[in-house]
């Protein structure tokens, strides 16, 4: 997997960070949509810190991109194509977020239009815009992040169970499509997840409980990877100690 392509959608965060970092350190170069370089430095630029013993080059790069976009996204997609010289190997989706509980008979529009143009269109927009190089060079992996509220029932949470059953679906339809392509997706289901936001609700008897973003990072490197080459449309459940 040393000098494979990746796209990890939501690299600034703390679970696209971990799987950025970790796939880096596997030796594949990575490739992020950040709203603006200065949030991209802010979280992998080391340079002004103390250099550790066990110091790596990491291959993490960044163009500006609103992954709500489309167009934004379709710019993105080509500057990495022009650079890899036609070459995207892996595509991860981790960009997402969840908006407060409103009952669908008080739902606003702009409710539903948010969690699906953050959590849906943004796979949507990354999924459809790499598939066509994908298949020239017969050969891809996406790996998405859906959610518990994807697959059953969550009163309050229409908005955001919505787009992510979208996720959801979305991987395993372009699974199906693209299987004589050597083309394969998977879904990661995490539980709640162990990241800086969580924590500041969260008891430390609930945090003992919760999915480590490490754990994610290590699983969807695993489905890059050759080992799981005969996994695609599956639900990959972590959900920790719930």
């Amino acid at each position: 997997m040393i000098n494979k392509v990746a796209i990890v959608t939501g690299g600034t965060g703390a679970l696209g960070r971990t799987i950025a970092e970790n796939l880096s350190e596997k030796g594949i170069k990575v490739y992020i949509p950040a709203l603006s370089l200065e949030e991209f430095n802010s979280v992998f630029d080391h340079s002004g810190k103390e250099e550790s013993s066990d110091f790596k080059l990491r291959k993490i790069f960044s163009f500006v991109c609103n992954a709500s976009d489309e167009n934004s996204v379709r710019e993105f997609i080509e500057n990495v194509i022009v650079l890899e010289k036609g070459k995207i190997d892996y595509l991860i989706n981790t960009v997402g977020g969840i908006s407060p509980p409103e009952n669908i008979i008080d739902m606003k529009t702009e409710s539903l239009n948010k969690m699906t143009d953050l959590n849906f269109k943004s796979a949507f927009y990354f999924s459809r815009g790499v598939l066509k190089t994908m298949k020239e060079n017969s050969y891809g992996r996406i790996v998405s992040i859906g959610a518990i509220a994807g697959l059953e029932t969550s009163p309050g949470r229409f908005s955001y169970s919505f787009s992510k059953a979208g996720v959801i679906n979305l991987m395993n339809t372009i699974s199906e499509e693209m299987k004589e392509f050597n083309i394969r997706c998977n879904t990661v289901i995490p539980g709640i997840i162990d990241t800086p936001a969580n924590r500041e609700w969260g008891s430390e008897e609930d945090i003992k409980k919760w999915v480590k973003p490490e754990n994610i990072a290590k699983i969807i490197y695993g489905l890059l990877s050759d080992e799981y080459s005969q996994v695609r449309s599956s639900l990959i459940k972590v959900y920790g100690a719930l």
